[in-house]
């Protein structure tokens, strides 16, 4: 959330892949236009697949929010393989002041401290073009996270069932920078048989962009053990 497709130049995708990077509905040059939920945007990853008539499988990748519309997409969609960077899928309401604070007037200033604490080991460089780059759009991040304020945690765990209802074994990599519970792997892989989660040497929300060779090692290493 709050970033579009330029936040990974950084990453030398295009050295090893035919890449598509995309700005998600609500961000940068994409239409402004709710629904902001993570299976809306799936559905317009799959509408710009087809309209770019791209015939393989995607490898479909996403960072933070991306990464829950990057499982959405596999989970409706022709998939060769998922790769999410530091997003759990274990998900729990918002405290009650969170969602005060991100309904409210101070939403601007929640947000920013928010995300700050979440740069870690980010080099001082990297986190400031980040926030540079970065654009809070609080109806986009209200609709986004809209299942995190309004659901009760029943709700909530049986609507990310849904985005992890994978109709085929699928190949996933959840790549993490900040801390996951000791049992997160053996959850996700209850869920989605198979699914592997490593954690980054530096410790930050943005591993992809603290150590893109770290990353694309990952990322390619992975792609090596898919079908074409």
């Amino acid at each position: 959330m709050t970033e579009d497709r330029h936040s990974w130049a950084r990453v030398p995708l295009a050295a090893h892949f035919r890449t598509v990077r995309v700005d998600l509905r609500g961000h940068g040059t994409s239409p402004r236009v709710p629904p902001y939920d993570p299976l809306s945007m799936a559905d317009d990853l799959h509408g710009l697949v087809r309209a770019l008539g791209i015939e393989q499988d995607p490898l479909v990748v996403g960072h933070s929010f991306g990464g829950v519309v990057a499982t959405a997409y596999a989970a409706r969609f022709p998939t060769r393989g998922v790769v999410t960077v530091d997003q759990t899928l274990d998900v729990e309401p918002l405290p009650a002041r969170a969602a005060r604070a991100l309904r409210g007037e101070g939403f601007a200033e929640f947000m920013t401290s928010a995300l700050a604490r979440m740069y870690g080991q980010l080099n001082t460089a990297v986190a400031e073009e980040i926030s540079k780059n970065r654009t809070l759009r609080q109806d986009v991040l209200l609709g986004a996270w809209a299942p995190l304020l309004d659901l009760e945690p029943p709700e909530l765990a049986a609507f990310m069932a849904n985005v992890m209802a994978m109709r085929q074994p699928t190949p996933f990599l959840s790549l993490h920078g900040l801390p996951v519970a000791d049992d997160y792997p053996a959850w996700l892989g209850s869920r989605i048989p198979g699914a592997v989660v490593e954690m980054s040497p530096t410790v930050t929300h943005y591993p992809h962009l603290a150590d893109p060779s770290w990353f694309m090692q990952r990322l390619t290493a992975f792609d090596s053990t898919l079908g074409r």
